[in-house]
């Protein structure tokens, strides 16, 4: 290639099958040709992008190609929402609920120790600990964009390492603020 800046798109609509010669099928891939071997090339200026035009649709040219593979991007784990569980939802809520961490009128300022929050893990008092402070999940499990069951792995532990894993650009302070229920109190040895 003549500048380190130069790329080729294609784009091909045929589809050849397998020769006695040994060129590839095309499947509505990309191809890559050879320096020396490409087909009818335009060059084409547009302001300061100079770009080069290959005509792909001659049958001679698709023989003399190379296939590229293709790889698909990982999909990730999505969940639809129910409705009514959107984030959306989840701030409205957290501005009319008045005790979403079920605290009953006590303080969130309490410390609270590791043996206690593993006791909270049934459903209604579902407790973590993230980044030194101590959450009611509960209200928050089915408006969770990975779902109840990523939740689940937090519930009764620290969850912090796991948290700045997947979420480390998110708020969770504002986010939970509504679900604090204490802060982790490190002064006793954890068993």
């Amino acid at each position: 290639m003549e500048n380190e800046n130069d790329f080729t798109f294609c784009k091909v609509e045929k589809n050849q099958s397998s020769d006695a010669d040994g060129s590839v099928e095309n499947q509505s891939s990309g191809f890559l040709w050879k320096q020396d071997e490409l087909p009818s090339k335009t060059n084409k200026t547009v302001g300061f992008l100079s770009y080069n035009v290959i005509d792909a649709s001659s049958s001679s040219a698709a023989g003399t190609s190379v296939k590229v593979a293709s790889r698909k991007p990982a999909s990730r784990a999505k969940v639809p929402f129910e409705k009514g569980y959107s984030q959306v939802d989840w701030l409205r809520l957290t501005q009319t609920h008045p005790d979403l961490a079920g605290l009953k009128g006590q303080s969130n300022k309490r410390l609270i120790t590791m043996d206690e929050v593993k006791q909270h893990q049934s459903e209604g008092s579902m407790w973590t600990v993230l980044k030194g402070r101590v959450y009611n999940l509960s209200p928050y499990m089915k408006f969770h964009p990975g779902g109840v069951d990523m939740l689940m792995k937090a519930v009764g532990k620290d969850c912090t390492t796991l948290f700045n894993k997947y979420h480390a650009w998110v708020n969770a302070e504002f986010l939970l603020e509504k679900c604090l229920v204490g802060t982790l109190d490190n002064s006793r040895p954890r068993q």
